[in-house]
């Protein structure tokens, strides 16, 4: 997912979460009409000073439009099999870590 795609489906959260229409955020930020539209649509992005109005008439941090995992539509685009093979190779490379260290251990131990 692109962050154009991302910061679309938080700013659709949390707009709606508000309960606000594309018109009425536009209005509220002092923009042409369907503004709002424009952006949700992929036609155009906002500018940083456009993102910070946008996060401050929906009542949040502007770094939230762009958390992934930011709204429950991404979060459940969160693909768990990427997530529990990522875990998986860690805490196997940690427990040969540990399995090496105590061969290791052991062996020293039985040279002296």
């Amino acid at each position: 997912m692109t962050l154009q795609e991302i910061f679309i489906q938080n700013l659709k959260f949390y707009r709606k979460q508000k309960g606000l229409t594309q018109n009425e955020l536009t209005l509220r930020i002092d923009k042409s009409y369907n503004y709002i539209n424009g952006v949700e649509q992929k036609k155009s992005f906002p500018s940083p000073d456009v993102i910070e109005r946008i996060a401050n008439t929906l009542d949040i941090q502007p770094y939230l439009l762009f958390m992934e995992n930011g709204c429950h539509e991404n979060a459940m685009a969160f693909n768990a099999d990427d997530y529990i093979d990522k875990i998986t190779t860690t805490l196997c490379q940690r427990l040969k870590e540990d399995i090496c260290r105590e061969v290791q251990e052991a062996f020293g131990k039985h040279k002296n």
